[in-house]
């Protein structure tokens, strides 16, 4: 008897160290960062804040923001900055939020009270980027174009995707789109000047979203258009003018 109650005992004993080292596992494999979902984007999106642009960052780039925050997924990095006199100089991030995953290790409901609180928060300081009412008085592009190289380096598994929320006027000191006479002599010497002086981020694989364009007149909207295709072209991002628009007419869902 005494032998068959000490086998039972030594039974429950094993059963429960097997039972404690399969839950340090979990809580090892807890602690392990999680691969972006499959499928999963790094969306990075530049807002002008120029003067020019303070009623189109009450209208058009809020209906865009709008439509890309609808189609936002698990996995998601979603990176908003803002296009100034300054950006390049003085960046910092106004948002920079993954959307939550689910997995094995998070109950349904922590999952779903993350979730909620990640895209409130994004939704909120979006929103309050886009209510400021004074802008600034030039208004740097080019550089900005700069700080989404750097942003989209270490993204090695999402899918990259820039959406650039501006009239695309370049107002600087060495371009103003509004005033410059854009000729193709004026295109290739700005392209080789910044090329010679290796300034063209590299934005291989970054596919482009333009919302907000604008310009005086239908000839001056096109030479900017040309520009920028051309300027994405020399950058390797996949632009389309199909993508480039005063509205954001769509945005891709999840794959």
């Amino acid at each position: 008897m005494k032998r068959l109650k000490f086998k039972r005992f030594g039974v429950i004993l094993l059963g429960a160290l097997l039972l404690c080292s399969q839950m340090e596992g979990r809580v090892d494999a807890s602690e392990k960062p999680v691969k972006p979902e499959k499928g999963s984007r790094a969306i990075v999106i530049f807002v002008d804040m120029s003067g020019s642009t303070n009623n189109a960052r009450r209208t058009v780039y809020k209906e865009a923001f709008e439509m890309i925050y609808q189609h936002l997924g698990q996995g998601d990095r979603v990176v908003v900055g803002t296009i100034t006199d300054r950006s390049y100089i003085d960046f910092k991030a106004a948002v920079n939020e993954e959307i939550p995953t689910k997995t094995i290790w998070v109950n349904r409901l922590q999952f779903e009270n993350n979730l909620t609180k990640t895209k409130q928060k994004i939704r909120r300081e979006v929103n309050r980027l886009l209510s400021r009412k004074q802008g600034t008085l030039q208004t740097e592009i080019l550089n900005s174009l700069n700080i989404a190289d750097t942003i989209f380096h270490d993204e090695k598994n999402r899918q990259k995707i820039l959406v650039i929320l501006s009239d695309m006027i370049q107002d600087s000191k060495e371009y103003k789109f509004d005033r410059d006479e854009m000729t193709s002599q004026y295109i290739n010497t700005a392209i080789k000047l910044r090329q010679e002086n290796n300034l063209i981020p590299k934005l291989s694989g970054v596919k482009v979203y333009v919302a907000g364009a604008s310009a005086a007149d239908p000839n001056k909207f096109r030479s900017i258009q040309t520009f920028w295709a051309r300027y994405f072209s020399e950058s390797g991002a996949d632009f389309s003018p199909y993508r480039y628009g005063h509205s954001l007419i769509d945005f891709e869902k999840r794959l």
